[in-house]
């Protein structure tokens, strides 16, 4: 079932612009937990590249070996597909038109990007569910602090 109203605000955001909710946040910076080793990434296809990328990222700080490699090889045929059914869909003329019918390519093409969108939030790899696992914090800096880090910046350049 959907969710109705507004997507949660991540926690970063919340310590960011003071919690003015007052709604307990939790506690401690960043939760470190192992990083991923048991991933085999075996040829050159653009799912693995989307592995390797991840994997070479600080999102494998966060992702866990014994509950993310199936969602990564998920992940991985998922991108692959998606790759084909864009080069599929690339091939259609100009002039194909939806008229009363869809092409299945396009419909199978939805869903798997739905699919891939998914399956990239279970990883945490968005700001709201980094925020959900805790994962994900930012360093609080007021504007006023940016403003002055911004003009001390410009006075040693100048």
């Amino acid at each position: 079932m959907a969710r109705m109203g507004r997507p949660p605000k991540p926690t970063e955001a919340k310590r960011r612009i003071g919690n003015p909710g007052g709604r307990p946040l939790p506690k401690g910076n960043v939760i470190a937990l192992d990083s991923l080793r048991a991933v085999v990434v075996t040829g050159d296809s653009p799912g693995d590249e989307l592995v390797a990328r991840i994997l070479g990222s600080a999102a494998s700080n966060w992702i866990a070996e014994s509950d993310a490699v199936g969602t990564l090889a998920l992940l991985r045929d998922g991108w692959n597909e998606r790759a084909r059914l864009r080069a599929t869909v690339d091939q259609l003329p100009d002039d194909w038109g939806l008229g009363r019918y869809t092409p299945a390519v396009l419909i199978r093409l939805a869903q798997v990007e739905k699919d891939l969108t998914t399956w990239l939030s279970q990883l945490g790899l968005n700001p709201v569910d980094r925020g959900r696992l805790g994962v994900a914090e930012v360093k609080v800096q007021t504007k006023l602090a940016d403003l002055r880090a911004r003009r001390d910046s410009r006075s040693r350049a100048g």
